[in-house]
């Protein structure tokens, strides 16, 4: 089969003609659909997030297939899965956990000691075919297709839980950072459809801004034209964002949007691109303010996406469907910030 991998650090990923794998016990093989194609492919291509180097920090043995965001048919299946059938249209959660660690068994599988991340340090969807370590990470579609659930599996999974953990009401104000990318767009109409929040989506470009837009924020703020925390300022009448969704985490977002929140306002981190935090502490303490880590999401998480997905609720903004063979283009229009919404590999 074909396979796009990840095959030498700070290189183009090559396209390859790798065996199919041969589902046993509760995995079972998909043949990919479509595949979302998320800013941490960006991170792997690099080999970091941040100062953590995949492979000497974080143990991601070369090669491997990239992909994390994962819809297709089923193909094939080992003799322990039971409750589906060959042609079964699915989505997965590629944030599996081995099942017997601490994290695991109190159902946070996706903080595993020995993860089973697909796309990761186990081979992904940017192939033909991808092997699912277990079947019970795999959602039957019903009413979306496979461009359309694909993204659901990191950039959805990943915003409703940072949503979730922002502690949102219709008494709230959120600010997005990033807000007009694949995962910002997410949560700007997750937070809308769970919490009726007021929504505040920041970007740095004008296409991203619009998008931001269309996706649902109540408010937009160009940052690379306006000053974002006197706009935040002026939109909450001086009393500050109740929380922020940082999606980027960088030098220059963390030197300025921690300043923007309330008294008792949460920060949730999700972005990657490795910058530190520096924020004095008494007025952490001062403020009750919460600065909250958010790491993808557990498989609660993945069943509560989903389904608000398959109600219609929330549906991800696909602005570019690509061949598998033009990989590296998405991930160079990541890279280079000429992307908005979400690219979908169709092998």
């Amino acid at each position: 089969m074909r396979a796009v991998r990840l095959v030498e650090i700070g290189k183009p990923l090559v396209l390859k003609d790798i065996d199919i794998p041969k589902p046993k016990g509760a995995q079972v093989l998909i043949k990919v659909e479509a595949a979302g194609v998320c800013h941490s492919d960006v991170h792997m291509r690099q080999g970091r997030f941040g100062n953590l180097r995949i492979v000497e920090d974080l143990g991601v043995k070369l090669p491997v297939t990239l992909g994390h965001e994962i819809a297709g048919k089923i193909e094939e299946m080992g003799d322990e899965v039971v409750g589906y059938s060959k042609g079964d249209l699915v989505a997965v959660n590629p944030w599996q956990g081995e099942g017997n660690c601490y994290y695991c068994r109190i159902g946070e599988e996706h903080l595993c000691d020995s993860p089973r991340w697909l796309g990761i340090n186990f081979d992904g969807a940017y192939a033909e075919y991808v092997l699912i370590p277990h079947y019970k990470y795999m959602y039957r579609l019903r009413r979306l297709n496979a461009v359309e659930a694909s993204p659901l599996t990191c950039s959805g999974i990943t915003t409703y839980r940072a949503v979730r953990k922002a502690s949102l009401d219709p008494t709230k104000t959120l600010v997005v950072v990033g807000a007009g990318g694949g995962l910002g767009t997410m949560a700007v109409q997750i937070a809308k459809a769970v919490s009726g929040a007021t929504i505040i989506g920041v970007d740095v470009r004008e296409e991203a801004v619009e998008t931001a837009k269309r996706a649902g924020a109540d408010y937009v703020i160009n940052a690379s034209v306006q000053d974002p925390l006197a706009e935040i300022r002026r939109i909450t009448e001086g009393k500050g964002i109740d929380a922020v969704i940082d999606l980027n985490n960088s030098e220059k977002t963390l030197s300025v949007y921690p300043k923007a929140l309330a008294k008792q306002g949460k920060y949730i981190m999700v972005g990657l691109f490795g910058a530190d935090l520096h924020f004095h502490a008494p007025l952490i303490t001062l403020s009750e303010i919460q600065f909250v880590g958010s790491l993808v999401g557990n498989q609660s998480d993945f069943l509560g996406i989903m389904r608000l997905a398959e109600a219609g609720k929330v549906k991800p903004m696909i602005t570019k469907s690509m061949k598998l063979e033009e990989a590296n283009e998405a991930i160079d229009n990541l890279e280079n910030f000429k992307a908005v919404g979400r690219q979908v590999l169709i092998p």
